[in-house]
């Protein structure tokens, strides 16, 4: 399991998303238009969202991320 607090602080100043209601509606997309993605995602949800700004910001993020060994899914 990761430490997603821990995570959060080294991206520090990078906006990230913790609260389960903004997290499920950041991780839907178009997905219910087919009746096989939405069997199979209808239930995933994203741990954190980070909304990156910048192509460094993005950067620090997959870092990060990849240290951790944190698999990342771009929207």
């Amino acid at each position: 399991m990761t430490d997603l607090s821990a995570l959060q602080r080294e991206l520090g100043a990078i906006e990230t998303i913790d609260d389960p209601a903004l997290r499920r509606q950041r991780s839907r997309d178009f997905y219910w238009y087919s009746p096989i993605l939405k069997r199979q995602l209808d239930a995933a949800l994203a741990d954190l969202v980070v909304v990156a700004k910048s192509e460094d910001e993005i950067v620090a993020t997959l870092a990060a991320c990849h240290a951790r060994r944190v698999p990342v899914t771009v929207r």
